[in-house]
């Protein structure tokens, strides 16, 4: 049931309780009791039947009965207020209100939204139509050039068939010089297209012939290089110690007598060469690494670059002010690296270390190594 409904019938039981006080008051025969004692009120029409029927008080003013039928006479209740036409109750309108705009802007929005999707629908659909287009252009234009390919393949049969028929009647000059001039300009492309493709494989094999050159170039160099003896750094430099000892000996080798008069001697690599066999310059840099600081030798020039074809000489420069002997009882010796790192132009770089080795050696065990 709705708040409505409610309401009607609310306003109905009021209309029939009112009535049913005005019968029952006038004594009226339309109101009568059931068999459980209640007072009903003729159901036909009750308004008749409180004219018509019998009235059980034998004494009634008829004009009191008029003002009774007539409810907005104002004698027989003074104090009627004046009708309020507002008949639903303040809250369920005001629910009811708020429903309906809710309701309201929801279908507001949902139009809105129906509006966008026919839009965006619109949209689409002319996406499609013009993919529909764009895919119908394609189509044509396939079968544009099918029929292209078709033509070109027809004309190139046609065309082998006058070259055909033009060697054939080569006894009419005139159909055969026509034929030879159009040959001719034929060839010519054709001889124009091979020379270009000629001059593009010759410029290939130009650069070929350049790489080659530059890896038998490089080749050459590093083979030289090799050929130097010593070691080989970044396949250009060679790195020549003197003296050098057996494999196993470190590359660079000093040793101290512990005592009194500290005696000293190199035992290995006291001289470095560096022969640059590149083409171009290269640079050099030099780095030692001491163990616990004894340093005991040198490098007079860590950082420089050596011509091409050019070689450098080094001496290393012991010493021996930079070693802490420490006890003259035993024997120390104190690995390190002497590392050469070479750059090339070419932006190659390669670092390569050699083994040091300083022995501070008891007095008697300085004459061995």
């Amino acid at each position: 049931m709705t708040n409505l409904e409610a309401i009607a019938i609310k306003l109905q039981e009021e209309k029939d309780k009112q009535l049913e006080s005005i019968l029952r008051v006038s004594g009226s025969a339309a109101i009568t009791k059931n068999e459980y004692g209640i007072n009903v009120i003729e159901a036909n029409n009750p308004a008749s039947s409180l004219l018509f029927k019998t009235l059980n008080k034998p004494k009634y003013d008829e004009q009191e009965l008029l003002k009774a039928i007539d409810v907005e006479v104002v004698e027989l209740r003074p104090n009627i207020p004046t009708p309020n036409l507002d008949l639903v109750p303040r809250p369920i309108y005001t629910e009811q209100v708020v429903l309906v705009e809710d309701l309201r802007k929801q279908v507001e929005n949902l139009t809105t939204t129906v509006n966008d999707l026919n839009s965006q629908i619109t949209t689409l659909e002319s996406q499609v139509q013009t993919e529909i287009n764009n895919r119908l252009s394609i189509e044509q234009l396939n079968d544009v050039l099918t029929n292209q390919m078709d033509t070109l393949t027809s004309t190139i049969n046609d065309f082998s068939g006058q070259i055909a028929t033009s060697l054939q009647k080569s006894v009419d000059e005139s159909i055969l010089r026509a034929s030879l001039q159009s040959q001719n300009a034929g060839f010519k492309a054709q001889i124009e297209a091979l020379i270009q493709q000629i001059n593009s494989l010759n410029s290939i094999i130009e650069g070929l012939q350049s790489q080659l050159g530059a890896v038998r170039q490089q080749k050459d160099i590093e083979q030289a290089t090799r050929g130097q003896g010593g070691d080989n750094i970044n396949k250009v430099v060679s790195a020549n110690f003197e003296k050098r000892g057996s494999a196993t000996d470190p590359t660079m080798s000093y040793k101290i007598k512990n005592a009194r008069d500290k005696q000293k001697e190199w035992v290995n690599g006291e001289n470095l060469t560096l022969i640059n066999n590149d083409l171009e310059p290269v640079k050099v840099t030099i780095t030692p690494v001491f163990t616990q600081n004894q340093r005991w030798f040198s490098v007079p020039k860590s950082n420089f670059e050596i011509s091409p074809g050019a070689t450098e000489k080094i001496k290393f420069i012991d010493t021996p002010n930079g070693i802490s002997f420490g006890k003259r009882d035993n024997t120390t010796f104190y690995d390190g690296t002497l590392n050469i790192k070479i750059d090339r132009k070419d932006g190659t770089s390669e670092t390569k270390s050699f083994k040091t080795k300083l022995k501070v050696a008891h007095p008697k065990s300085y004459d061995g190594f």
